[in-house]
């Protein structure tokens, strides 16, 4: 059957009739031998390009996750100090509102007569004083929290990013390899 290609290949009579005498059978296997030295070279030709190529697109893979990575910890950082200015705001204003309802408090108890410093009225209002400090540092921590999550989004998505640039340079190599390999195989071993 290779005998019948390489007659073809070699576009001769001389193969035709191959069969019959010995020489030109050594023509259509000196053919046989060029084309598949020429297919084998071909083809180691076409396994480190598309080795490189598969390399390279690993490797932009990798440079993608990274880059993402970055930019969602930019992104998570921004979140972060956005949440705290919140928060900054947010206890700034409860406290203001705090103060007023302690100030309401004194005057009910001034306008009833009531001496606020001393007794009973003096422990409603340190009550209050106390509920206060704790209403505004829950809300202060509700937001330390959240921006402390943020951030720890941002170092994830940085970490994972750098991870998968890692993991595409082992796997372009890898690729690099296995099509060096292919090419060997199809260049010395067809």
């Amino acid at each position: 059957m290779p005998f019948t290609i390489a007659a073809v290949v070699a576009g001769t009579t001389a193969a035709s009739t191959a069969t019959v005498g010995g020489a030109a059978f050594v023509g259509a296997t000196s053919a046989w031998g060029t084309a598949a030295i020429t297919a084998g070279t071909i083809a180691a030709d076409v396994a480190l390009i598309s080795g490189g190529m598969s390399a390279y697109g690993s490797y932009q893979q990798g440079q993608y996750a990274e880059d993402t990575g970055k930019y969602n910890a930019k992104v998570y950082a921004a979140q972060a100090e956005s949440l705290e200015k919140a928060g900054e705001h947010e206890t700034r204003e409860e406290r203001i509102e705090k103060r007023r309802l302690l100030a309401r408090q004194l005057v009910s108890f001034a306008g009833g007569g009531v001496v606020p410093s001393a007794g009973t009225p003096q422990k409603i209002m340190t009550k209050t004083g106390a509920e206060m400090e704790r209403d505004i540092g829950q809300l202060q921590y509700g937001y330390d929290i959240a921006g402390s999550q943020a951030r720890g989004r941002g170092r994830i998505a940085k970490s994972y990013g750098k991870s998968r640039k890692r993991a595409s340079l082992w796997q372009s190599g890898s690729t690099v390899m296995s099509g060096a390999a292919r090419a060997y195989d199809y260049r010395f071993n067809v």
